[in-house]
């Protein structure tokens, strides 16, 4: 089982939308990339296969960008991210993009680039966006291998023969360095939250047999502590001898995972509320430019406030919230991945509607989130993130899930009650496709948003009414997974299926 962190995987990273998958994840590969090549890069040519999502989407959803921006050692949140060819310009740094097969391709987002340094270095790697930010490198050089972010990376290439030096000083840093063998060299890859003394480096760097010695950092938390419950069942079984909710279970797990106290988890949550906030406010008092849709969110709350629509109420003002949030990530603003960028306006729209409407205190509802990452959790341990994998259900679908455990914590329910409320939510839009008008993240992603923020409070009350779920989360999970991969790849983010080959939706111009 995958080790996740809340912080890193479920509930952030703070990002450029429009899509966690397309500008979070290409910018870490990024930064990964520009460590592995060790000097600062004079050329990076990037290959993304014709059939993938990437091919479809790289450049209007600002992948391309968003790995520049990592190359370069910016922030995915630089004011300069839009003219970042520019600055890579500036910088004497040559970039191509081109749509090829290549053999490593086996994934929807898979990457293969190629760099080439000042000095002379060069490094070739095949990377994936796995879906909310995550990725994997899966080899550098040829070299099969699995680097995810989260730790100090050391690969120490040496010739055939001299291994046993050079693993023997690697192991006493990380004790499960492992050795993978190539035709005429070995690699040996060491990983720990530590990052490597100097003695270490220069003594690799003595090595009589090196070839080449590559470090990486991490570019999210380092997970230095262990798990605290495996799945669902054990998180309820501690929660309820400790009489914790689900919230305060959340906070215990990732307390041991990363080393953090209860005051730092606090207070990162509480930056990711700051987040989500702010953009609720640029979609209703903006109107943040986008590629397809007048924004809307301005008019839906006004006209609730009004009196205009049929029912009204906390639920219609989350629907307009959400729309307010994903307008901003629409019009490539920085919003919180929540679990992803396609899934920014629901949890964001939750918290604005408890806080605004309900009265909750923020430190209340900054809990109320880390109840809602214990379910993003979850999913992530068995699933994944990625619409291009297994549809929108765990995309948009999975933000509903986990705003309704959120509602749940923030009236007092109890860690059962939250998951079993995350639980309807995903029964209720299992098999959802991604089918993106013209790869671009608003049709329908708006309006699914808006549905789902709302759908969150309607699911929590009706646990908390007494309605019975029959189904526990971690089977609703693996039902959803298995039914998401099911789905033909046209409804998989390809834009090839679904809304998106309808003659409206394929005949809409573009703003300007």
């Amino acid at each position: 089982m995958k080790r996740v962190s809340i912080l890193n995987h479920v509930i952030g990273p703070i990002m450029r939308g429009p899509s966690s998958s397309h500008t979070a994840g290409p910018h870490r590969i990024g930064r990964i990339a520009r460590d592995l090549l060790g000097e600062k890069p004079l050329r990076a040519d990037f290959f993304f296969h014709p059939s993938s999502s990437l091919a479809v989407c790289y450049h209007d959803q600002g992948s391309d960008l968003a790995f520049v921006t990592g190359l370069l050692e910016r922030e995915l949140t630089d004011g300069a991210f839009h003219v970042m060819f520019d600055e890579a310009r500036a910088e004497g740094l040559e970039l191509s993009f081109s749509l090829e097969p290549f053999d490593e391709a086996d994934h929807p987002n898979s990457a293969l680039i190629r760099l080439g340094g000042t000095g002379g270095a060069s490094v070739t790697l095949h990377a994936r966006s796995v879906g909310g930010g995550s990725i994997e490198i899966a080899s550098v050089d040829g070299f099969p291998l699995c680097l995810v972010g989260d730790s100090h990376e050391l690969l120490v290439e040496v010739e055939k023969g001299f291994e046993a030096a050079a693993l023997e000083r690697l192991t006493a840093w990380d004790a499960k360095a492992e050795r993978i063998e190539g035709a005429t060299s070995t690699l040996l890859h060491g990983s720990s939250c530590r990052e490597p003394g100097e003695s270490l480096l220069e003594s690799l760097r003595k090595d009589p047999g090196l070839r080449n010695l590559r470090r990486a950092r991490p570019v999210m938390h380092p997970l230095c502590g262990d798990p605290l419950f495996a799945d669902t069942a054990e998180l309820l079984a501690l929660a309820d001898g400790e009489g914790w909710s689900l919230a305060e279970a959340a906070l215990a797990y990732e307390g041991r995972l990363l080393g953090l106290s209860r005051e730092e988890l606090m207070q990162a949550m509480d930056r990711r509320l700051a987040v989500m906030i702010e953009s609720v406010r640029q979609g209703l008092e903006e109107r943040p430019a986008m590629r397809l849709l007048e924004p809307t969110a301005a008019k839906l709350f006004a006209a609730e406030r009004g009196g205009k629509t049929f029912l009204g109420g906390p639920h219609v003002r989350a629907a307009a919230r959400a729309l307010a949030a994903m307008h901003a990530n629409g019009g490539s603003a920085v919003v919180c991945a929540a679990p992803t960028g396609g899934s920014a306006g629901v949890i964001p729209a939750v918290a604005t509607t408890l806080m605004e409407d309900l009265g909750l205190s923020r430190e209340a509802t900054v809990k109320a989130l880390w109840a809602a990452g214990a379910v993003g959790l979850a999913l992530d341990r068995r699933s994944t993130f990625a619409a291009e994998v297994c549809g929108c259900q765990v995309e948009i679908g999975a933000a509903g899930a986990m705003g309704a455990a959120a509602v749940v914590e923030a009236a007092g329910g109890s860690a059962s009650q939250a998951c079993d409320a995350a639980a309807t939510v995903f029964q209720n839009v299992m098999g959802s496709v991604c089918d993106l008008v013209q790869g671009i993240v608003e049709i329908p992603c708006h309006s699914r948003n808006a549905a789902l923020a709302s759908q969150a409070f309607l699911c929590a009350d009706m646990i908390l009414g007494g309605y019975e779920n029959p189904v526990p989360l971690d089977e609703t999970i693996d039902a959803v997974d298995s039914t998401g991969r099911m789905l033909p790849e046209e409804l998989r983010c390809t834009a090839r299926g679904g809304l998106a080959l309808c003659p409206s939706a394929r005949a809409m111009r573009r703003r300007p």
